[in-house]
């Protein structure tokens, strides 16, 4: 019987430490984010001027972000702008003003500079676009795709 009751009150020492333990505070750092993602193959390239997979797609969708995204409704709302502009001139002039809180991850101010860099970056040949297409009603877009302009500063 002694044999049982020490058992007993180790198994019982034990729970109360597991239940204890389970109460306890535990503060994560909150100061970096991750994100898991399940593809159905690798990633080839997170480079959003030459990617054409859907698992560089998803991928990209999930960690960038745009002027604009898409709600729950697939409505555009606004991202790094600060709202959803109406175009002037006719239609042919857009006005986009980032927020003033869009940060890089590593902390560094998104500007308008970045967005320009990117989209100039993804119009030039050199970098074997493949989405150009969306870039068609652009100004000197189209002249570019067919080759017909250069893209400026092509360091790009």
């Amino acid at each position: 019987m002694k044999g049982f009751k020490k058992v007993f009150m180790g198994t019982g020492v034990l729970l109360a430490a597991v239940l204890l333990a389970a109460c306890g505070n535990s503060k994560q750092s909150t100061s970096k984010k991750s994100i898991s993602l399940m593809q159905t193959s690798d990633l080839t390239s997170l480079d959003n001027t030459n990617q054409a997979t859907m698992p560089e797609f998803n991928t990209l969708t999930n960690i960038s972000e745009g002027l604009y995204r898409l709600n729950s409704k697939n409505e555009p709302v606004a991202a790094m702008a600060t709202k959803i502009v109406k175009p002037t001139a006719n239609g042919t002039k857009y006005v986009f003003h980032i927020r003033k809180d869009a940060k890089w991850s590593n902390g560094d101010p998104v500007t308008a500079a970045d967005f320009e860099y990117s989209w100039k970056r993804s119009l030039n040949p050199k970098n074997n676009p493949v989405y150009t297409y969306i870039f068609s009603g652009i100004k000197n877009a189209d002249a570019i795709i067919a080759g017909k302009k250069i893209v400026q500063n092509a360091w790009y």
